[in-house]
């Protein structure tokens, strides 16, 4: 409770009710207003939606007393984003209750224009809970998967296309009821085959020997297993501004066959948030470590698709997406974020990434590097929407992200 102060004081001076005025300094003011010229069209836009929000907000955004559950199954549809003729489109059918009060049943397909399908199906039970678990299988069929060859240096000149299939099945044991403090205990099946590709030239075949895409025809088949965890200590899931989070993915993949490989696979990622002066203003930093090893040696041949990969969440900004693939990936983002509308905040980065076949071939002297902008929203504490432009030395890329965590 505040101290008391005289009922007949003046509310508008310094008191124990009233807090001084919250002024910028002069050195802040000096580095923000480089980003203030660039981004004043985006802050008449944001002021135009602010006062829209601010009517729409309290009757339709806020959120409203929690009510139970919806049971019963419900139809929407499946939008997977890619390249502008890469738009999967298809259906997703839910099922809250089913097969008990505390599951929740959910099928997704869709189809590309350049014939690229998904299908996933996942059941859950007491996904909230102290324990709980969750069954899935996910397949994919992408006939213009890029390749540019294995290593930090491969020339752009090296681009070519192949079809890569990939079915996976898993069951995962939940403990804990928040996915930011979860350990999760997982085990699974995944077949991947690699035939010719379309929509898209010169083939993986016209442009490499075997040599230089190990497994480049076939199918290769694995049983595996491991231990996820996530453990994290935010002021907020959804917009942190404070606080650390750390993951940890190790799995062990055994060989069906003799044919088929096995490794052990890795990925270590460590986040950090600081506000700089205001919970508004957030410096957001993200650190990457994966890998793959063979378990049969160094020497082992793994298959390229098995490789850690530049794409997703560790796809370097300022390039394209699968353009780096070795063992073993580092990356890096340093992101200033400030608030400019409801939920949404503009950003500026800084990226750096690099793969390498072990962990001393690593050199800051040859990673990629680039930096830009872009927007960020939050939709929930498990995911964002993001529009990307960064340049590289590799020319300007833009990306929208739908569905990231960070």
């Amino acid at each position: 409770m505040a101290p008391a102060s005289p009922i007949d004081g003046d509310s508008t001076t310094d008191g124990p009710r009233v807090a001084p005025p919250d002024h910028e300094r002069r050195w802040e003011t000096a580095l923000r207003a480089p980003f203030r010229v660039v981004f004043f069209p985006l802050r008449l836009v944001a002021n135009g939606l602010e006062a829209g929000v601010g009517y729409v907000g309290p009757r339709y955004l806020e959120p409203k007393p929690p009510h139970p559950p919806k049971r019963g199954p419900s139809v929407a549809p499946c939008i997977a984003l890619g390249a502008v003729n890469d738009i999967g489109v298809g259906p997703a059918i839910t099922w809250a209750g089913f097969p008990t009060a505390n599951a929740r049943l959910h099928l997704a397909g869709s189809w590309s224009a350049i014939d690229r399908r998904r299908a996933s199906f996942s059941e859950a039970i007491g996904e909230r809970r102290p324990v709980g678990f969750r069954l899935s299988a996910d397949y994919e069929s992408k006939s213009n998967t890029r390749y540019y060859g294995i290593g930090n240096e491969t020339p752009l000149t090296n681009l070519s296309y192949f079809l890569l299939e990939s079915s996976t099945a898993e069951a995962v044991l939940l403990l804990g009821g928040s996915p930011l403090r979860q350990l999760r205990i997982i085990g699974g099946y995944s077949s991947t085959t690699v035939r010719r590709g379309a929509h898209g030239t010169p083939l993986l075949e016209d442009m490499f020997a075997p040599a230089d895409a190990p497994f480049e025809h076939g199918t290769t088949r694995e049983l595996w297993y491991g231990m996820a965890a996530d453990l994290a200590a935010l002021d907020d899931g959804r917009d942190p501004s404070r606080g650390v989070h750390g993951r940890v993915d190790l799995r062990r993949a055994a060989a069906l066959r003799t044919s088929d490989p096995g490794f052990y696979q890795w990925r270590l990622e460590g986040r950090a948030y600081l506000p700089v002066f205001a919970k508004r203003r957030v410096v957001a930093v993200r650190g990457v470590y994966a890998g793959v090893d063979p378990t049969g040696g160094p020497t082992a041949f793994l298959p390229f698709y098995d490789l850690a990969l530049s794409e997703d969440a560790s796809r370097f900004a300022g390039y394209d997406s699968e353009r780096f693939r070795d063992r073993q990936l580092i990356h890096a983002r340093v992101e200033y974020r400030w608030e400019v509308i409801h939920r949404m905040s503009a950003l500026a980065l800084y990226d750096l990434g690099e793969v390498a076949p072990r962990t001393g071939s690593f050199s800051l002297r040859v990673a990629h590097t680039s930096y830009g902008g872009g927007l960020r929203f939050g939709m929930s504490d498990e995911a964002t929407l993001r529009l990307e432009v960064a340049k590289s030395v590799e020319g300007l890329h833009a990306v929208l992200v739908l569905g990231g965590d960070f």
